[in-house]
């Protein structure tokens, strides 16, 4: 592990006592569950992790988190009202941790590592579904306008979506609501009872779309090794990773390794 993947998972086993303490659950996602099929751990190139929340133990989080927990890591969110930027909380290292590491800082918050994100129900249907995700679509790209210019943040989106959002923070459209606003409405459309469902996703993050799964996908979860320690992943873990990264994800490495510190220097 690099020294940056150590104190990620230093950070995740602290985030992890406390949540058990409140009966808070969550599954590691995306990167992070190629990573503990393919690696036993992490990614040899990632400088993150990501873990997905079910709602009900999200909204718990938000609470319990919102206050002083770790002597060395802590969580912004917008609902705390940090200029975080995202609709999703991230944990970030403490400034005196990260400057007698000489860790750079990945963005204007200082040291993101972890990425955490709601697990919640989508509609049933295929047209209910189609319109969520047009809602949604809609509304993370306005809520984007107001990130675009901003320098030393984190940005999850595609290049063509930039330029899209470009267009859109191009018309103005902006100076008519804040990027708050925004994320309170998502947080609505995100939270609604769509009654009993079958399927369910982390749609709010950097794949989309790709990030819904019939439940039975995530299901229980299936705890297995990660690095020294062990967390839990989605169920089917392998329909899941050919969804978000192809069929051939076990064999293959992708031509674009993602890095949240490129061209960072330490500040």
């Amino acid at each position: 592990m690099t020294s940056i993947q150590k104190i990620e998972l230093m950070a995740l086993k602290e985030f992890r006592e406390v949540a058990h303490e409140h009966n808070i659950s969550f599954f590691l996602r995306g990167g992070s569950v190629m990573g503990a099929v393919k690696y036993g751990g992490f990614i040899p190139w990632d400088d993150d992790m990501d873990i997905a929340v079910p709602r009900d133990d999200y909204e718990k989080l938000l609470k319990v988190f919102s206050e002083e927990w770790s002597q060395n890591f802590w969580i912004a969110s917008y609902t705390y009202g940090d200029q975080i930027h995202a609709y999703f909380p991230r944990l970030l290292i403490k400034e005196d941790l990260r400057i007698k590491e000489g860790l750079p800082k990945n963005n204007h918050l200082g040291f993101s590592i972890i990425d955490i994100l709601p697990l919640d129900n989508v509609p049933n249907t295929w047209i209910g579904r189609k319109i969520f995700k047009y809602r949604v679509g809609i509304l993370r790209a306005l809520g984007a306008v107001w990130t675009v210019d901003i320098k030393d943040t984190i940005m999850i989106h595609s290049s063509f979506r930039q330029r899209a959002i470009k267009m859109i923070k191009w018309t103005g459209i902006q100076k008519f609501y804040t990027q708050n606003q925004v994320y309170d409405k998502l947080d609505k459309i995100y939270c609604k009872n769509w009654g009993r469902t079958a399927w369910k996703g982390t749609i709010t993050g950097s794949l989309f779309d790709k990030e819904l799964f019939p439940q039975k996908v995530w299901g229980k979860g299936k705890v297995v090794n990660f690095e020294d320690t062990q967390f839990r992943i989605p169920e089917q873990y392998d329909k899941y990773l050919k969804q978000l990264y192809g069929n051939n994800y076990a064999s293959e490495e992708p031509a674009y390794k993602k890095s949240h510190l490129k061209d960072k220097r330490i500040q």
